[in-house]
């Protein structure tokens, strides 16, 4: 087949054979740039990947990669033979307007989970979204719009409240933007703006604080730069303005960096949560949500037991299992709670990792359950399945040491029998 200069396939460079996939396009359109289009024209796939170029690379190269993803997201799926919707953002947003004109609010990404609508929120992550982007979108603002940090402020972003967690952390005083002085105007394409923030340094002076990000709600870029042209040449002589990109603030060490000419050098010390101190507190508000949505996925699977990452992303012995694929959360594990050892940690199995249970083991934690709660775990089990106030940590632990003791220990009525433990009925744990 020919396409350019009257060549064959084999005799083109690589920018040649792209000049076809331009005519291509032109023709007929993004689709055309399909894997499945582009291999019906001859060899002229196979000469393009023969020179390291793939589908996704060409796309890149063409500078179509937006509108082909846009493509892409209106291709209906076909699954077991019958049409499905593509899971797209603008989809996702659809069905949950849908749940929250039905239930009143939108409510947490637990619930889905429970009510079958779990894909929904897989997609939700796997696009790279949020369960707060969601709720801006819909406006549900009875459910916050904002992001709370552990000092009890609420704010617009997670990078603001990221900067407040480190803060609160360390002790630091902080408060919300103040509008900036009136002679901004002058100065400015709009009459009135306000700071992201304030802490004060180790000199008793209040610092203000610009987040800067690469664009607001992910639209405006030109305007929003030039706003940010005009806070920046406003702030030329204030020695107490401190400007930093949005990313940096969920960077611990990079954050601590750049406040160390204000604050010095401090190691966190307020911690609210048992889990804090395993969580950088740059991460806490994302880890929150994103630890309860792993405990829900943990309650799902036997003996209540997170999975292995093979499994969240289907592979090796796990590659052909039914279900949903959790690459993006396997991402955010690793990204918010400090990959999956610590998120063991966090929802306490532990000995996921270390593989250490053994008779001994499972007796001794068994009893040590029993003197911190008050109750077994069999009881705190029936107290969670029953809404009863059981958070949902001691109740994956007390799961994990009643499968620990019916593998290891005769199960867990001979264990109250050898440590003398006579169980009358389920009350409330200490």
């Amino acid at each position: 087949m020919f396409c350019h200069m009257n060549k064959k396939y084999s005799e083109m460079s690589v920018d040649e054979l792209v000049d076809c996939c331009r005519r291509l396009y032109e023709c007929n359109g993004i689709q055309a740039l399909s894997y499945s289009e582009l291999s019906k024209q001859g060899a002229l796939y196979y000469h393009l990947y023969r020179h390291g170029m793939n589908q996704k690379a060409l796309v890149v190269r063409m500078g179509l990669n937006d509108e082909y993803v846009a493509f892409k997201a209106t291709i209906p799926l076909t699954r077991k033979g019958k049409g499905a919707q593509r899971w797209t953002w603008e989809f996702i947003i659809e069905q949950a307007k849908l749940v929250k004109e039905k239930e009143g609010m939108l409510p947490p990404a637990g619930w889905f989970q429970s009510n079958g609508y779990a894909s929904l929120v897989t997609a939700t992550y796997y696009l790279k979204h949020t369960w707060e982007e969601l709720r801006q979108e819909l406006g549900d603002f009875g459910s916050s719009s904002f992001v709370e940090s552990r000092s009890g402020l609420r704010w617009r972003s997670h990078p603001e409240a990221a900067f407040s967690n480190f803060l609160y952390a360390r002790g630091i005083e902080q408060k919300r933007g103040e509008r900036y002085p009136e002679d901004y105007s002058k100065h400015s394409i709009s009459k009135y703006a306000y700071f992201d923030l304030h802490f004060l340094s180790k000199h008793g002076v209040w610092i203000d604080v610009e987040i800067w990000g690469d664009k607001p709600h992910g639209h405006d870029e030109a305007h929003y730069k030039a706003k940010r042209d005009d806070k920046e040449s406003f702030n030329i002589n204030n020695p107490n303005f401190l400007g930093i990109h949005f990313k940096d603030c969920f960077e611990e060490k990079t954050l601590a960096k750049a406040l160390e000419p204000y604050i010095g050098t401090i190691q966190p010390f307020k911690f609210d949560r048992p889990t804090d101190k395993l969580i950088q507190s740059t991460h806490w508000s994302n880890a929150d949500e994103l630890l309860d949505y792993c405990s829900h996925l943990a309650s799902t699977m036997p003996n209540g037991e997170f999975p292995k990452e093979d499994w969240l992303r289907k592979r090796g012995k796990w590659a052909n299992r039914e279900g949903e694929t959790f690459n993006t959360l396997s991402i955010y594990i690793k990204t918010w709670l400090g990959g999956f050892r610590n998120l063991r940690k966090l929802l306490g199995q532990s000995h996921l990792s270390t593989n250490q249970w053994d008779r001994d083991k499972a007796i001794a934690e068994y009893q040590k359950f029993y003197i911190e709660h008050g109750i077994t775990p069999g009881q705190a089990r029936t107290l969670s399945r029953k809404g009863g106030d059981i958070s949902p940590l001691v109740a994956q632990k007390a799961t994990n040491i009643d499968s620990a003791v019916l593998k290891y220990a005769e199960g867990s009525m001979s264990v109250n029998k050898l440590l003398g433990i006579k169980v009358k009925g389920t009350r409330k744990p200490k």
